[in-house]
């Protein structure tokens, strides 16, 4: 209510054919006092509870958007579009984005006018080129290449040399943490290579194994600080690992008395949050995102409060914002459903309450029951990027990009820019999404430029 509505209606409850309220009057003056103040507080009421909610001047809500930036990219030949097993888009530290032509691998500096520069081809005997892993701020201008049939390349950009080959049973997915390349494979086994020994024979002899997944790797990530890997699998499972240790942390939500991360479909997306490094996203291709605390001194669950989202879609990357506290997903097709006599449960998003199996029980199920369904947008989360806001899980933005499914996508170096890879387009597109944090300015000190 304006103020000029909130006069108005203090002079029509007060109108001078009031009995004993006449103008002048101190019962008048009381009167019209108390209306006015009762307008006014209520103006204030009705104003606070239809506000909505606060953005930073970052966020996605006002960022993100389409470039018209395009590049043309295609996956092998015998690569399946939505494979879990393909990542073929990357960023250097320095812009540099490496994307996959077929078998060849190109680069275009994103900062620059330079033309697209191809890195190199891989043979056809070394089979297809399934992961391309950029090295990180302590070796920009290293890239790594992993193929299906296992092998393993390590290029030097900057003189478009191979420096390193080697094979392995399986690649099916690939992390770098400073010259220490992570490597998942097809039963599980996850291999640390240290890349600083020499010759390659000797690192694969002293190269570090883990295992304890039983089915396929199908995405790792460690966090900012290089102490905590995650690394999730074709049935679901996420484990986190302390780099210096053999046997995963104890962490997860309470299943059966012990605690576990578990999701219902395979793991298509993990993601560490670079500003909180502890604060674990994982992604799976039912559109399911869990949020965790991975914090392996805790007693109690290590799920977040919210810490689920279901989406509807397939989650195929997740990344949290460096300029803001927002987490992007982005999202493929769902698989056409089998004729059903029933009509299908609804997909409406929700938030839901970990950790509450632990106190109440389901007659089927360990379900976890959900809090009010948040303000969300009533359109589907396929094909899209979505944003949601942090800690809340409160939706924020949804932008369709071609109608056509995501299948990777990577941040540039500054975390303004979201790159991603549209298949089905043949296309690689750009998307601003965040701006970039304003940093406070020190003031001089008055002791400082008085006193030398």
């Amino acid at each position: 209510m304006s103020s000029a509505s909130s006069f108005t209606s203090a002079s029509r409850a007060c109108s001078p054919g009031d009995v004993g309220d006449q103008p002048g009057s101190s019962a008048y003056i009381d009167r019209s006092g108390m209306e006015l103040m009762r307008s006014i507080s209520s103006a204030s009421l009705s104003s606070t509870a239809t506000a909505g909610p606060s953005y930073p001047e970052s966020s996605a809500k006002f960022h993100l958007r389409n470039t018209k930036l395009t590049l043309d990219f295609s996956l092998p030949p015998a690569e399946e579009p939505l494979s879990l097993a393909s990542s073929l888009l990357a960023c250097s530290t320095q812009n540099v984005l490496f994307f996959s032509r077929g078998n060849r691998v190109h680069f275009k500096n994103t900062i620059t006018s330079e033309d697209i520069g191809q890195l190199c081809k891989l043979q056809d005997s070394h089979g297809d080129l399934r992961i391309i892993e950029c090295g990180g701020v302590d070796q920009p201008d290293i890239v790594a290449l992993g193929t299906s049939k296992g092998l393993i390349q390590i290029w030097d950009v900057k003189t478009k040399k191979k420096t390193a080959s080697w094979s392995t049973k399986s690649v099916t997915a690939m992390r770098w943490n400073g010259p220490v390349l992570t490597v998942g494979g097809e039963k599980g086994t996850i291999r640390h290579y240290d890349t600083r020994i020499a010759p390659t024979s000797k690192m694969k002899e002293q190269v570090r194994k883990v295992t304890r997944h039983q089915s396929r790797i199908t995405s790792l990530e460690w966090n900012v600080e290089g102490k905590i890997l995650a690394s999730g699998d074709q049935s679901g499972v996420v484990y986190c690992w302390d780099s210096r240790e053999k046997v995963p942390l104890d962490v997860g939500e309470f299943i059966q008395r012990r605690k576990k991360m578990q999701h219902p479909g395979a793991i298509s997306a993990l993601a560490f949050c670079p500003w909180q490094p502890k604060l674990l996203a994982s992604g799976d291709v039912e559109g399911t995102i869990h949020l965790w605390n991975v914090n392996a001194s805790l007693s109690h669950s290590n799920a977040a409060t919210p810490g689920k989202l279901e989406l509807g879609a397939p989650i195929t990357s997740l990344h949290f914002s460096p300029q803001c506290k927002e987490l992007l997903s982005t999202h493929g097709s769902k698989p056409p459903s089998p004729p059903a006599t029933e009509p299908p449960p609804p997909t409406t998003p929700t938030i839901a309450v970990p950790g509450a199996s632990t106190r109440r029980r389901s007659n089927t199920n360990n379900s976890i029951p959900s809090l009010p369904p948040p303000v969300w947008p009533k359109v589907s989360m396929e094909n899209s990027i979505a944003v949601h806001s942090y800690p809340s899980l409160r939706h924020v933005t949804t932008y369709p990009l071609l109608n056509k499914p995501i299948s990777s996508s990577v941040l540039n170096a500054g975390g303004t820019k979201i790159v991603l890879a549209v298949p089905d387009e043949g296309k690689i597109s750009v998307c601003d999404v965040w701006a970039k944090r304003k940093e406070l300015k020190r003031q001089p000190s008055f002791f400082n430029s008085t006193i030398r």
